[in-house]
């Protein structure tokens, strides 16, 4: 294995040693928040693998929808210094795992409709300057035919 391919693999790989390090402090200073954060985020996890080819914009577009319904769970865990017994409440509430599960489903939908849209925007478009150059090759060809004419007698 050459030196580029060994850079190129180091670099290519998502998991960083430093987001170990944070981990590793959320987990020994706030266990309980990493619990309820960790269990909000399993949607995306198993969205990640259901759609392995997700691009970076939907990824966001989800991240967005969770990080909507984590705000009250993180907060209530927050303001309960990270309590172990506040924290596995928190995410024992049916209702929270519902929200969580159908933000992510919305999200997704949310993606899917805009990518959808936005080929059909970007289609009318092109066909709509693709009837624009027709008219002008036609009124071009309607010229050169005239001026021909008006040439040879």
């Amino acid at each position: 294995m050459t030196r580029q391919s060994v850079r190129l693999r180091v670099t290519e790989a998502s998991f960083k040693w430093w987001h170990g390090l944070i981990l590793g402090l959320l987990l020994a200073y706030v266990p309980g928040s990493l619990l309820v954060g960790g269990v909000l985020l399993l949607p995306l996890i198993v969205l990640r693998f259901i759609d392995p080819d997700a691009d970076r914009q939907r990824i966001m577009i989800v991240l967005f929808y969770l990080g909507a319904v984590m705000v009250h769970p993180l907060r209530e865990a927050w303001l309960s210094h990270g309590d172990w017994e506040a924290c596995t409440q928190q995410i024992m509430q049916p209702m929270l795992l519902v929200m969580d599960w159908m933000a992510v489903g919305v999200a997704w939908l949310v993606a899917e409709a805009s990518a959808i849209g936005a080929r059909l925007w970007y289609a009318d478009y092109v066909r709509r300057e693709r009837r624009a150059i027709e008219k002008k090759i036609d009124a071009l060809r309607e010229e050169w035919l005239t001026s021909d004419g008006e040439r040879q007698p």
